[in-house]
């Protein structure tokens, strides 16, 4: 038996009211993902401190940070600007005294005390505790995408969304760095899981034409769960508490088994013919149309008879081998792999350091500007999404990076004269890096052959996460020269933008399954081909390929991979086609 899905969606509700409920459903854990991945902002935030001073803070409980001794206890730091965080005066006598002539301003010593102890020379491990995160996000993606492909993606999902509850839930209740670190990792691969997991069912579950639209609303769920931890951060305060409210609601989809069904692509790729059938089936009866069994057809032979039908014929598959041995597709993955990095160092470097942005002293501050950077997402995905479906992925691309550069390298000089100056550059720059992962994900999909491009994807991802886990540590340039932080993200920014120079447009073209069909891509020739059932009219096209200067020191090999057939728009709709 088979079925093309993507033509029984046309005729059942490509976006019908029952898939508009699962996606919905399927959105709603997003949220709650979105709050978790930038959960540490608030959890490893810290406020205004300087050392204790034991024989004179006792006298006040709980400790305050402005005393009349800290004149005479902690040196003043001029390149701060305030009390110095990690020293104190040497004092000079055992007693319990707290006088001027007990301290020695002459000679400093450390001092350890701090959260976790993560303050002064262990102010790193805060860092590297996020870091760790995401190295479990790296994992989490490689693991999850693997077994969503082997068990479904509802089981996975299912799974997924419990683990997510409980390890967020355990996060909060933790007392060690090291227990604090590990179950951190734990639920970074179990939220990666549900993001991922949600978004492929979403996309998989509804017809070609809605698929941008579908890869970018989901994202607009992930940013109002970013708004909604900086709600919570400002309205409870503590981090163990924020911490349980953005996990524990999570476990009240364990009911989604009983409203997700299972993805009909992913049923069609494991066999399962009936299961397959019975899902279409659901979808066209909650979308109150009839089901089309003409198209419906038995495999009997590589062509179909009834003209009804689309002919579809088998395509050589393609290696990631071929692609090593294509020059120009090497370039572009290589200039893939490097965007997704710079993507993703920048997002993640603005989203973790979104509490110190603007200026002032005020307790909201912090809770403000990184809910503005969570707000300006909405704007940004917007334009990823008008900006891929009116203009294209390349120049939106580009256009995107380029402006988040200039704006990064425009906040971090404009430090230079007031920090108060910072905060709309940085903003614009956050929604501009925002738009450019809005596009990257749907254009990367877009270039490569069929047959790899879940692998080109898996590893575009995963290079991805290498500029997620150097995010924690890039506020540290600013010990080398306060605006370098901004500089650097500009700088990579305009890097990456320029480097779309090499990648080919893909609005309104078919997804490419040859190597072939992925060079023709962006050079104004079709990548489709109708299939006549003239061996004679196909060894005409393949000739006048040959004729092409740009494939001429192409080998037999590639361009017999460029013997395929795709199934036509008019085909499917039952129009003559005009180009035969």
């Amino acid at each position: 038996m088979a079925v093309d899905i993507d033509a029984v969606l046309r005729e059942i509700g490509s976006f019908g009211v029952y898939q508009r409920r699962v996606y919905f459903l399927l959105c709603l854990p997003i949220i709650f993902v979105g709050a978790g991945n930038l959960a540490f902002v608030f959890i490893a935030a810290t406020p205004k401190y300087r050392c204790l001073v034991p024989e004179c803070d006792e006298n006040f409980k709980p400790p305050t940070y402005d005393e009349p001794f800290v004149n005479f206890t902690i040196p003043y730091s001029q390149k701060l600007g305030s009390l110095d965080e990690c020293h104190r005066y040497q004092r000079l006598n055992t007693n319990d005294s707290c006088n001027a002539e007990d301290y020695s301003t002459n000679v400093t010593v450390g001092c350890p005390e701090g959260k976790f102890n993560l303050t002064c020379h262990d102010a790193w491990q805060t860092g590297m505790s996020q870091t760790v995160y995401f190295a479990g996000v790296l994992v989490g993606a490689f693991i999850f995408g693997i077994i969503a492909d082997l068990i479904g993606r509802r089981l996975t999902l299912m799974f997924a969304l419990v683990a997510m509850a409980v390890s967020g839930v355990i996060t909060a209740l933790v007392a060690g760095l090291i227990a604090f670190n590990v179950v951190r990792f734990i639920s970074a691969m179990v939220t990666t899981a549900v993001f991922q997991t949600a978004f492929v069912l979403g996309v998989e579950y509804v017809g070609p034409e809605n698929r941008v639209m579908c890869g970018i609303l989901g994202e607009y769920f992930y940013a109002f769960g970013e708004v909604l931890l900086g709600l919570m951060s400002w309205w409870l305060k503590g981090w163990r508490m924020t911490q349980l409210v953005i996990s524990a609601p999570v476990s009240c989809f364990i009911f989604y088994g009983w409203f997700i069904p299972e993805s009909p692509r992913w049923l069609q790729a494991q066999g399962k013919e009936q299961k397959l059938v019975a899902a279409l089936e659901k979808i066209a009866k909650r979308n109150g149309k009839s089901f089309p069994y003409h198209l419906i057809r038995n495999q009997d032979s590589e062509y179909t008879t009834d003209d009804a039908l689309p002919r579809v014929k088998i395509v050589k598959a393609v290696s990631m081998v071929d692609i090593f041995k294509t020059p120009l597709l090497c370039v572009r993955m290589v200039a893939m792999f490097f965007i997704w990095i710079v993507t993703t160092l920048v997002y993640y470097g603005l989203s973790l350091h979104a509490s110190d942005l603007g200026s002032g002293d005020s307790f909201s501050r912090p809770y403000v500007d990184f809910i503005l950077a969570s707000l300006v997402e909405l704007p940004g995905y917007t334009l990823a999404w008008i900006g891929m479906s009116c203009w294209g992925r390349r120049g939106s691309l580009a256009l995107s990076m380029i402006l988040a550069g200039i704006s990064c390298a425009g906040a971090g000089f404009a430090s230079e004269y007031s920090q108060s100056y910072v905060l709309i550059p940085a903003l614009l720059g956050k929604c501009f890096i925002t738009c450019a992962f809005g596009i990257i994900y749907v254009f990367a999909s877009e270039i490569f052959p069929t047959s790899v491009r879940s692998t080109i994807i898996g590893l575009c991802s995963t290079s991805a996460r290498f500029g997620a886990m150097l995010a924690p540590f890039s506020n540290d340039l600013s010990l080398i020269y306060g605006p370098l932080p901004m500089i650097v993200f500009g700088v990579l920014s305009l890097v990456a933008g320029l480097l779309n120079i090499v990648m080919p447009e893909t609005l309104n073209t078919s997804l490419p399954e040859t190597v072939a069909d992925a060079l023709h891509l962006g050079r104004g020739r079709s990548v489709a081909v109708q299939e006549t059932g003239s061996p004679e009219e196909e060894q005409c096209l393949l000739n006048d390929d040959d004729d092409d200067d740009e494939f001429s020191g192409q080998n037999a090999t590639q361009r017999s991979l460029y013997q395929s057939v795709e199934v036509s728009q008019q085909n499917l709709e039952g129009k003559p086609d005009h180009d035969s």
